[in-house]
């Protein structure tokens, strides 16, 4: 699928699940464990495909079949042991996933979305919010609800900021779910929206979701124009979901969280050689609000 950004974009943030921890939910791994408690402790039996489930998830890990979860349901799902199944057992999987991130989501006032809505509403000049554009690998809605969100501004506040909230609330920036997003934590809900694109209800992301679609083009308008890639919490699903995003413009700079300081030589290198980038273009940072304060002044 392509995915072709206003020439305005230069700066493209591709989110990972460290992205919405500061929002209370899992990355990956306590994911996949969580499932699986979710599903033996099931006493009423809502579930149906239990053993499946566990039969899968015990595939996902380090040394194991697959890296991640949504690698592990793709490849499954349309094995012939799972021909008739395969597609219950997966919607049922994120009947699972949607519960917990119902019961663990909670607001920050600390997280980094709010810290870069703050530098988008402080810095006109900057005009940063024509600029961006989101590939999200999450299936949660926490950047749909959070970003360019000043609900919790004072009254004071919102009076000062009127005009710039007011060009605000114009904005549309464009977003690529690959994997599909949840357009609410409820568990009777559609369990991933999917081939549509949807205006969320604040109106400032303008998203398309896509989970069927396995390689993604991405590309701006202008194809002479360099991007500038902010990688925020993409894990151990990095190398998986980057090799299935080819750019059609150069990437001159990558500024990255990794968690991990063991892997940063390996995590650099792959980079290197995807991008053909300079070693001193890519910056490592601890977290996603060290990279928010120190990439945006």
């Amino acid at each position: 699928m392509n995915f072709t950004l206003d020439h305005q974009t230069t700066n493209i943030f591709m989110l990972g699940a460290g992205a919405s921890v500061d929002y209370g939910l899992p990355t990956w791994e306590k994911l996949n464990n969580l499932i699986k408690d979710t599903i033996e402790n099931d006493k009423i039996n809502q579930y149906e495909y239990k053993k499946e489930i566990l039969e899968w998830l015990n595939k996902v890990g380090d040394n194991k079949l697959y890296k991640t979860i949504d690698e592990c349901i793709k490849s499954e799902s349309r094995l012939q042991d799972y021909h008739d199944n395969g597609d219950k057992i997966e919607n049922e999987i994120f009947r699972v996933i949607s519960e917990i991130f119902g019961k663990m989501y909670k607001n920050s006032d600390v997280g980094w979305i709010k810290l870069l809505n703050n530098k988008i509403k402080n810095n006109e000049h900057m005009e940063l919010e024509n600029k961006i554009a989101f590939i999200n690998y999450n299936y949660d809605n926490v950047l749909d609800t959070n970003f360019l969100n000043f609900g919790s501004l004072c009254s004071k506040d919102k009076l000062f900021y009127e005009k710039r909230l007011g060009q605000l609330s114009n904005v549309k920036i464009r977003c690529l779910y690959p994997h599909g997003f949840f357009s609410e934590f409820e568990p009777n809900n559609l369990y991933r929206e999917t081939d549509t694109y949807k205006t969320n209800k604040k109106e400032y992301l303008n998203a398309v979701s896509c989970y069927d679609s396995l390689t993604h083009r991405i590309e701006l308008e202008n194809l002479a124009k360099d991007i500038t890639l902010y990688i925020l919490g993409l894990g151990g699903g990095l190398e998986i979901n980057l090799n299935n995003i080819n750019f059609g413009n150069n990437i001159s700079k990558i500024h990255i969280t990794i968690k991990n300081k063991q892997k940063i030589d390996d995590i650099e290198n792959f980079l290197i050689n995807k991008f053909k980038i300079d070693p001193t273009e890519i910056k490592v940072y601890e977290d996603c609000n060290d990279l928010i304060n120190n990439c945006f002044n």
